[in-house]
Parts: structure tokens; C-alpha cells; sequence
């Protein structure tokens, strides 16, 4: 797997910068009317803590719109059980014992919407167009893998040049910079785009009435405030699926809860945080929590003189407590987070520690380091006031900075800021390497300027081996460069939380309703 050199970050469109740093989590519009009147036969109402930026893959930034795309557009790989890689367009995979070259069976007789058949050229052709500086997506960095994939989107090379291939008339053969054992896993959120209809519309090819889709749904109507998908026969539906999807834009958590409790919506997406306990209780399994890649971590800017020094850095990690965080204040609707592997036992809070290392350096209680912490506007504020309390006692005197999250991004972006809380959401990539890469030398969120080769070549190292004990060793090793340098502080580890109507059923095993076509509405 092959990362970001430490050039590229400054090269990238400006578009690409934005919404890295917990953006994905901003929608569009008001409030949703608290009520449709009466529910359509089989008719799925889904209430969502934002809108989507774009419906399409190469234009959207924020993380609604990925959701959205899974019920509209074909992945190349498709989730299994737990989100294991399972057949979608492609049937099948194999690679070469190396794992450097990967090739994909595309399944025969799939159908766009408008029905032209969709082949291994459509995929073919949107990887190239997917690897267009003018075009490419926010996530396009995740297949900087593929030979000449890098060069064409940081340096304008050509993308049809890109190591990608028809072999014969359903294979799409795709050859890497490196080894990387896993390579399917980045094609479960890459969607082919239909070529044909960009063709004749070009970036207007998602609007409603052009918009052609290869999934089971295709979006019918569209507001500010609403989308409406109904069934595409095409693409696979059948009876076992709703049969059409309402998603309303409901920014404030607590009437997403007011609308499920009145029974307005079937699904509400990410209750209240310090309501978790209540509607468990309440709502027993209907309140589903599910493990997800949302983190939640400190970024310190190394580029500024005082947190140079390793030491200081270290100090401010081991030097509030997370369980206290966890339990006290978020009222355990998190989890405490000391490393970068989520399942790996936990470091211990080490407040005699941190402040030897501060005392080392001159700093105490009574002559602190002083800087400022930014935070956003939400509930994150209240562990950034916790935090700052704690580092009260051991030399540390931070200043809350209490700003918008795209001013945290925008400031993260330049460099601006002394340390940060901040999130990245990995949306449904739970492999540690995908999170760790992130914080690679120029990865898509790197904002806190360190480098060390060794990392990256950790990375590497870890992405070349196949899942085992010695790709846990592997990634292990690569999480003790980020443990003992601490460009970043872990905080915790934040859960994909719905709660779900009792008419709603069915769902991909270990994973949360997400993908609506694998739900059952019973009337």
C-alpha cells in the first residue's frame, strides 16, 4: 500500500481538503416535519443528522452521502457478515501469491436503470475518471495503491494510464504499487458511475429525473430536506425489500428521538449521546449500537516550538484519565480510547508520569505550559473541559478555544492551532490500518505535521500481509511509532448508534441497518 508523499498534501484540489476532520457529520436545512400523515405499504422512513452534499461518489465530501450511496449504486465489492467483502458487481477475486495484482470477475447480465448493461468497462473507465485531478473523489487517496493512481490525481498525469485493465470481456485487472493483502476491502466503497449518462449530462447527471443508478433504489424526488427513493427492477430489488425509502434531514438529535418515539420514522440515526443509557433501557434491543471506525482524538500541531519535544507531547496523552471521560461525563455512550487498535488491552492513566515529564521540562502548576485546545460545539466540548481540569494538576494551563467544526477544519487544515479535539469517521472501514493511514506522512488527516519513515514503512509492511497473527504483529508495530511519538492523543472510540422500529427487521449480521435494500418492512 502506498501512501501519500510528504509533497502531495499541498497539491491536492482545495475540495479534497475539506470535511476530514468531522465534517462529514454536517447536513443541509431545517428541521423535518414531525409528521407524513399515513405510511405507505412497505414504505421505509429513515431520519438522518444531515443531508448529503452530492449524490454523486466523485462530487460528495460528507458522510451522509456515503450512506446514501449504498442504496442507489453498486460497489465493485459488496459487505458481507460483520463487513467482511462479499460478490456485488464484482462476482469474484483472486490475486497473485504476492498480492500486487488483483483480478476482479465482473457478474454478467447487471443493469444500469436505464437499461444499458453494466460490464467491466464501466468499472475500468470510473476508476480512470475517479483518478482525474478534476474529477477525483475525497476518497481517492484509499487507491493511491494502484500504480499511477498517485500521479495522475497530485500530478496530473494521464488517468487512462493508470495500472487498471480489461482483461477478455468480464475481468478488470488491477495492478499495485506494493502488496496489499486486503485490497478488496478498498472496493466496497468505490461505485462505478454510469458513463453513458455523464456522457449526455455531465455533472448534472444526478439530477432528479437524469440520475441513473445501479442499486436496488433510485431517488425519485429531492429537497432541502428530504429524499425519496423508489424501487429500480433493474437493479436487483425485489419483494423482500421496502418498497420505497423516505430519508428526512433532522439536524437536532433530540426531535430525531421525538420523531421515533411518535412513531414518524422507523429508523433515527445517532440519539443524543448522554441519552444512550435511558433509551437502552428503554428501548431494550431496538437501541443498536454497533462498534464503528468514528474517532475521536486530540491532534497536536508538532509544528509548533513547544510540542517539538516528544516528552511534552507524551505528557499531555498519559495525562488525563479516559475512563473518567468515558463514564463520568459521557455517560459510557463512548468508548475510552488509549491507542490506536481498538481491541488491544489499554494503557493506564499515568497522572505521576505526566507531570514528571512536565517537571523535567520546567513546567508545574505553578509556572504550566500554556495553549490553546480547540474544540467544536457539541458535546465533545464537555470532555475538552475535563481534560483541561486534569491537566490543571499536573502543569498544563489550556485555554478552550469553542468554535464551529469548519472552522476547526479550516484551521487544522493550515496548520493553524496549537491542539485540537477533533474526529475522523472511517464510515464502515473497521481495519486499524485504514485509521492509521490516515495519520501517515500526508494522509487525509494529517494536520499534525509529524513524519517518521519508519511509520509509513510500518504501513507498508503491515498492508502486505494477509489477516493472522502476523498481520496483528505487523500492525502493532506500526501503532508503537504513534504511541511513543504522540503527534496525537487518542480520546475514544465512538459506536454507530439507530434506534429501530419493531416493523423494521432483517440486516447484514454484525453490522448497523445501513444498508436499507437488506431490510424487511412488515406492515
Amino acid at each position: 500500500m502506498t501512501y501519500f508523499q510528504n509533497s502531495d498534501f499541498d497539491k491536492l484540489p482545495r475540495r479534497k481538503l475539506l470535511g476530514m476532520f468531522g465534517m462529514g457529520l454536517l447536513g443541509f436545512g431545517g428541521l423535518a416535519a414531525c409528521s407524513k400523515g399515513k405510511t405507505g405499504k412497505g414504505e421505509l422512513r429513515v431520519a438522518l443528522i444531515g443531508g448529503p452534499d452530492s449524490l454523486d461518489p466523485f462530487e460528495a465530501e460528507f458522510a451522509i452521502s456515503a450512506l446514501l450511496f449504498r442504496q442507489y449504486l453498486l460497489p465493485v465489492v459488496g459487505y458481507g457478515s460483520h463487513g467482511a467483502a462479499s460478490p456485488s458487481i464484482a462476482k469474484s477475486w483472486t490475486s497473485t501469491s504476492d498480492f500486487k495484482n488483483w483480478t476482479f470477475e465482473i457478474a454478467s447480465g447487471l443493469k444500469w436503470s436505464d437499461n444499458t448493461p453494466l460490464t467491466a468497462l464501466d468499472v475500468v473507465k470510473s476508476l480512470q475518471l475517479g483518478a482525474d485531478p478534476k474529477t477525483a473523489y475525497p476518497d481517492a487517496t484509499e487507491l493511491f495503491s494502484i500504480k499511477g493512481y498517485r500521479d495522475a490525481v497530485v500530478n496530473g498525469a494521464d488517468p487512462k494510464k493508470i495500472a487498471v485493465r480489461l482483461e477478455g470481456e468480464n475481468k478488470v485487472v488491477i495492478e499495485l504499487e506494493g502488496a496489499d493483502a486486503n485490497f478488496p476491502l478498498r472496493m466496497q466503497e468505490f461505485y462505478p458511475v454510469p458513463m453513458q449518462t455523464i456522457a449526455t449530462y455531465g455533472a448534472n447527471w444526478t439530477d432528479i429525473g437524469k440520475i441513473v443508478v445501479s442499486g436496488p433504489f433510485n431517488p425519485t424526488s429531492r429537497t432541502q430536506t428530504r429524499i425519496v427513493f423508489d424501487k429500480n427492477p433493474l437493479g436487483g430489488w425485489t419483494e423482500d425489500m421496502p418498497a420505497k425509502i423516505s430519508v428526512e434531514t433532522v439536524e437536532d438529535a433530540s426531535t430525531r428521538v421525538r420523531m421515533f418515539q411518535s412513531k414518524d420514522v422507523d429508523l433515527a440515526q445517532d440519539p443524543p449521546l448522554l441519552r444512550y443509557t435511558d433509551l437502552a433501557r428503554e428501548y431494550g434491543a431496538n437501541f443498536e449500537r454497533t462498534k464503528a471506525p468514528r474517532f475521536i482524538y486530540m491532534s497536536i500541531n508538532t509544528k509548533r516550538a513547544q510540542f517539538r519535544d516528544r516528552d511534552i507531547r507524551r505528557a499531555l496523552s498519559m495525562g488525563f484519565n479516559r475512563d473518567l471521560i468515558s463514564h463520568n461525563i459521557m455517560r459510557d455512550a463512548v468508548n475510552p480510547a488509549t491507542r490506536f487498535i481498538r481491541d488491544l488491552p489499554a494503557i493506564p492513566y499515568d497522572k505521576a508520569g505526566a507531570q514528571a515529564l512536565l517537571s523535567a521540562k520546567g513546567f508545574s502548576p505553578t509556572n504550566p505550559l500554556r495553549f490553546e485546545l480547540l474544540v467544536a460545539k457539541n458535546e465533545r466540548e464537555r470532555a475538552a473541559v475535563q481534560i483541561a481540569s486534569m491537566w490543571k494538576e499536573i502543569g498544563v494551563e489550556a485555554t478552550i478555544g469553542t468554535v464551529d467544526a469548519s472552522a476547526i477544519s479550516t484551521r487544522l487544515n493550515g496548520f493553524d492551532f496549537d491542539a485540537a479535539i477533533v474526529q475522523i469517521d472511517k464510515g464502515m472501514k473497521s481495519d486499524p490500518l485504514d485509521l492509521m493511514a490516515s495519520f501517515g506522512s500526508g494522509g487525509n488527516a494529517y494536520s499534525h505535521g509529524w513524519k517518521n519513515p519508519d511509520f509509513d514503512k510500518a504501513l507498508v509492511e503491515a498492508a502486505a500481509l494477509p489477516t493472522g497473527d502476523a498481520r496483528k504483529a505487523a500492525l502493532a508495530k506500526a501503532e508503537s511509532f504513534l504511541l511513543s511519538e504522540v503527534p496525537l492523543a487518542p480520546i475514544w472510540f465512538g459506536d454507530s448508534a439507530w434506534l429501530r422500529a419493531e416493523r423494521v427487521t432483517g440486516g447484514i449480521e454484525g453490522m448497523a441497518p445501513i444498508i436499507w435494500p437488506s431490510l424487511h418492512v412488515n406492515d
